[in-house]
C-alpha cells in the first residue's frame, strides 16, 4: 500500500490536471442516461431530449479539454493551478450535488460513482496540493470553495425542481442540438 502512495505522489501536478479531466469525463458519460432520472425526480422540466442532453455532455467535456489544454501548455504549475482552478471548482459542486441527490430522492442519481471516487477526492487533492506547493495562495482555494455554498444552496431549496443554472444548460442542450440539426 505504501509504494501505492509513493507512485501517486510522484506525479507531477500538471498530470494529475489531466487526471481530473479524465475523471471529469467519466462522470459526464456517467450521466450519459440522466434524463429519465430528471424525469423520475423533478417537476416543470424544460423540453430536453436525450440528444440535447448528450449534445451538452460532449460540449462540457470539449470545454474541459480545452481548459486544461491552455492551462497546461505553457508547462508552469503555478499558471495552471490559477486557471483550472475555477474548473476544479465548477466540477466540485456539481459532485457535491449528486451527492446530496443520492439522499434527497434516495435513489441512484447518475454521476454519483464518479463524483465520490474521483471528482471529490482528485479535486480535494489538488486543492490542496495546489497550497501545499505552494502554486497558490489559500485565499484563492477559499475563495473557491466559498463560491461552491450558494449553488449548494440553491440545490437544496431547489427541492424536486431544477436550479436555475441547470435550467439554463437544459436549455442551451436544447438549443445546440436544434442547430446541430438544421446544419445536417
Amino acid at each position: 500500500m505504501g509504494s501505492i502512495f509513493v507512485t501517486l505522489s510522484q506525479i507531477d501536478f500538471l498530470t494529475w490536471l489531466w487526471l481530473f479531466v479524465i475523471a471529469f469525463a467519466l462522470h459526464e458519460i456517467e450521466e450519459w442516461n440522466i434524463l429519465r432520472w430528471y424525469q423520475r425526480n423533478y417537476v416543470d422540466l424544460p423540453p430536453s431530449t436525450d440528444k440535447a442532453v448528450r449534445v451538452w455532455i460532449v460540449l462540457v467535456i470539449l470545454v474541459g479539454v480545452v481548459w486544461c489544454a491552455v492551462a497546461t501548455l505553457p508547462r508552469n504549475p503555478t499558471f495552471a493551478a490559477y486557471m483550472f482552478l475555477p474548473a476544479i471548482a465548477v466540477a466540485m459542486q456539481n459532485a457535491l450535488q449528486h451527492v446530496y441527490w443520492l439522499f434527497q430522492f434516495r435513489q441512484y442519481a447518475p454521476g454519483i460513482v464518479t463524483a465520490v471516487f474521483f471528482l471529490i477526492p482528485l479535486g480535494a487533492h489538488l486543492a490542496l496540493r495546489t497550497v501545499w506547493q505552494n502554486y497558490v495562495p489559500v485565499w484563492y482555494v477559499v475563495i473557491f470553495a466559498l463560491l461552491l455554498i450558494p449553488g449548494l444552496i440553491q440545490t437544496v431549496q431547489a427541492g424536486n425542481r431544477m436550479t436555475k443554472q441547470i435550467r439554463a444548460i437544459h436549455h442551451l442542450g436544447i438549443k445546440l442540438a436544434g442547430l446541430l440539426e438544421r446544419l445536417a
